[in-house]
């Protein structure tokens, strides 16, 4: 996979709030970093940025703390290179709010890429200088996030199926992250800004640790969801109350199974509204997940059983392979559902074991919520049986929570 920040204009299979095609391509880096994305290709924008003097400066300050040999302690030294001070941050925030006193670069930055591209949402209410200025302290957070957890062995919010894949107390963690940080230091481009040998860093250690999977399925509207994008087109919505059954993967902790128990059983469920006419499409939620760095994607997995046992056809059904928690299922679909141009006008459809639907369309998860996403993607209600939930998916759903870059 290319590290860069490819300049490929974005097509009308990614995944992107109506009204908005991103101009860059739709890979890890700019799933996880999109700032960085809009700030190479925004009008402007890179030519200021490489034409300020102070970031210039922190540039080679920076480049000047990567260790070329030995440092200490081992092998944090070499980790702790890297990251963004908040000395460092602070400057840059400086910087941004006065390039944002030029009209024209506030005009093709925010108003053009950040507000309409939905992955700022959360802060939409903020001015444009401030808006810039949160972005960046929040992206330069993100980057030393994945430094902290991919070079440095700090546990992640969910530390059995997200952590560090190597042993950080080996002695050859130290001649690991040498390799890494020369490396990288040498990668110098001559069209570089002040943020890219960071970013390949950050990437790079996202690589080592087999840890990709946010840049996996794209353009997710391509693919396995090609066929169904194209009946969601086609769809004559008149006399469907419902636009979609949601099923959110559940997967099993043995190496063998595909999918887990309850996957089954929602499966189930989920397939016989099908066939009753409940709604017209599935749209099946689960990443690689369970257990730690499984080769099974659970929404590949869960659209194989609808086909393979319940005969349901291949174009009505959608996947979303990214989702690791419950609560990034519901945001997720709900990105899918907006980005594939499902009526806004009706709602969706959650499906699940009944004990699941009483956890889903609780205050639980809601206040996880907002801990671990700082949104709600929709607003559920009450479905019409035991098993279902309406859910009716909030635009807001596109803001991008970069501290967690497996499925931001």
């Amino acid at each position: 996979m290319a590290l860069a920040l490819s300049l490929a204009s974005g097509t009308a299979a990614a995944q992107e709030p109506a009204g908005y095609a991103s101009p860059f391509a739709d890979t890890l880096p700019t799933r996880v970093f999109p700032l960085f994305a809009m700030m190479r290709t925004a009008d402007g924008w890179e030519k200021a940025l490489r034409n300020d003097s102070v970031l210039q400066t922190l540039t080679v300050q920076r480049a000047a703390r990567i260790p070329q040999g030995t440092c200490t302690p081992l092998p944090q030294c070499l980790a702790d290179a890297w990251v963004w001070t908040d000395a460092d941050i602070a400057l840059v925030q400086t910087r941004l709010r006065l390039l944002m006193g030029d009209p024209k670069l506030a005009q093709t930055l925010v108003a053009r890429q950040m507000r309409p591209s939905g992955r700022f949402a959360r802060y939409s209410a903020l001015s444009d200088a401030d808006l810039v200025a949160t972005a960046w302290a929040e992206t330069a957070a993100a980057t030393n996030r994945v430094i902290a957890v991919y070079a440095k062995g700090v546990a992640p919010r969910y530390p059995v199926i997200d952590s560090i894949i190597f042993n950080t107390a080996l002695p050859q963690m130290a001649d690991i992250l040498s390799a890494h940080g020369v490396a990288t230091a040498a990668q110098v481009k001559t069209d570089d800004l002040f943020f890219d040998p960071s970013l390949r860093y950050a990437a790079g250690l996202l690589q080592m640790n087999e840890r990709i999977d946010a840049g996996n399925f794209r353009p997710l509207l391509d693919g396995e969801n090609a066929q169904a994008v194209r009946a969601v087109g086609r769809m004559n919505w008149r006399a469907k109350p419902y636009t979609a059954l949601l099923v959110f993967g559940h997967g099993p902790e043995d190496t063998q199974s595909h999918t887990g128990v309850m996957g089954h059983i929602r499966l189930s469920i989920a397939a016989d509204m099908f066939a009753r006419g409940v709604a017209p499409f599935i749209v099946v939620s689960g990443g690689n997940v369970h257990p730690n760095r499984t080769p099974f994607n659970e929404a590949v997995e869960m659209k194989r059983l609808l086909i393979t046992q319940y005969g349901v056809p291949a174009d009505r059904i959608l996947i979303e392979p990214h989702a690791r928690h419950t609560t990034t299922n519901l945001r997720n679909c709900a990105r899918l559902l907006l980005a594939t141009k499902f009526p806004t006008d009706r709602p969706a459809l959650v499906v699940s074991d009944h004990r699941t639907i009483q956890y889903i369309g609780s205050d639980v998860l809601a206040q996880r919520n907002l801990v671990e996403m700082g949104v709600q993607p929709g607003r559920l209600a009450p479905g019409p049986d035991q098993f279902t939930l309406s859910f009716t998916p909030d635009p807001i759903a596109f803001h991008v929570e970069a501290t967690d870059p497996l499925d931001p």
